[in-house]
């Protein structure tokens, strides 16, 4: 018997450990669904268009722990952690991933729709500098949110994702593209 984290274990504030499961893996399983430190876990369906795709970073905090098939688990390669993270945070929040998805009450991305997935990679420098510029923002945010409730910082929150995903969050440098045409780019190119 092992760990392993489900959909209901992936919220919008990382991983919740409070309900972990165990079910049995046979070593063939186990080298498949193992995660590791880095992973990015994301809902695979929901319901709610808006939850599709919600994103956590899974850092290692239970031994040989595994995922179950109603998860996708990314692995970066050249290209940052965090901004990938945010890519998907806003992609999920803002329906994104729930418009790319099939079904009819519930959404499912799937593996292959998350490989259709058009994703607007910053040169790494400037994923480093979205990060940096979300994180300080959200970091605003949270110190303001914890002085008092207002229903406004939800939408301050997707305010910042779609400016830093616009490239308007950060300094442009005059022969950068802006993300919006990437995507447009990327999009005209898929069809």
């Amino acid at each position: 018997m092992r760990p392993y984290l489900r959909a209901a274990n992936v919220t919008w504030n990382g991983i919740s450990l409070d309900d972990v499961k165990e079910m049995n893996f046979d070593d063939r399983d186990f080298e498949t669904y193992r995660l590791e430190p880095g992973d990015l876990l994301l809902n695979e369906a929901s319901g709610s268009p808006n939850e599709v795709g919600k994103p956590a970073i899974w850092r290692g905090e239970i031994a040989d722990c595994c995922f179950q098939n109603t998860l996708l688990r990314l692995r970066t390669r050249g290209i940052d952690l965090g901004y990938l993270y945010w890519y998907c945070f806003y992609s999920a929040l803002t329906g994104r991933f729930g418009e790319a998805g099939r079904g009819v009450n519930i959404r499912h991305i799937g593996k292959r729709g998350l490989t259709r997935f058009p994703i607007a990679v910053a040169p790494r420098a400037e994923q480093k500098r979205i990060v940096a510029a979300i994180e300080e923002h959200f970091s605003r945010l949270d110190a303001v949110e914890s002085s008092f409730q207002h229903p406004k910082i939800a939408l301050l929150r997707r305010s910042i994702l779609q400016e830093a995903f616009c490239g308007k969050l950060v300094p442009q440098s005059p022969d950068d593209e802006a993300a919006s045409v990437m995507l447009e780019g990327i999009e005209a190119g898929a069809r």
